[in-house]
């Protein structure tokens, strides 16, 4: 099951984890560079979550940007790990992909309208 061009399922590597990640931030409106590292991702992350917050009116995007905290918090803790623990840095990569996802199936959900303008 997808939702937009993004897997619903957690991906089952480190790679494929970080790709689909990428995939959504784009979809949020970042501009990914090439290759980025888990700290960068929370570093878009973040940006996007001020974005949402700015938008005082809307429940839903506020709900958006609670969730996409804990998916920085996430990636926040791959950056920390580091190369150390794989497993355990894979679920925290696939622990933010599902905030994420849950984040903009509401967001999209409640809205119908397309993500929010790029960075």
């Amino acid at each position: 099951m997808t939702h937009g061009d993004v897997e619903t399922r957690p991906p089952l590597d480190r790679t494929n984890a970080f790709t689909a990640l990428e995939v959504a931030l784009q979809w949020w409106g970042a501009d990914v560079p090439e290759d980025p590292g888990a700290g960068e991702l929370a570093h878009l992350l973040d940006e996007i979550v001020d974005r949402l917050r700015e938008d005082r009116k809307s429940e839903r995007s506020r709900a958006a940007a609670e969730l996409l905290v804990q998916a920085t918090e996430a990636l926040r803790a791959v950056a920390r790990l580091g190369s150390l623990l794989p497993a355990i840095s894979l679920w925290h990569l696939r622990t933010a992909l599902r905030q994420e996802t849950t984040a903009r199936s509401q967001f999209a959900a409640e809205s119908h309208l397309q993500p929010v303008a790029p960075l």
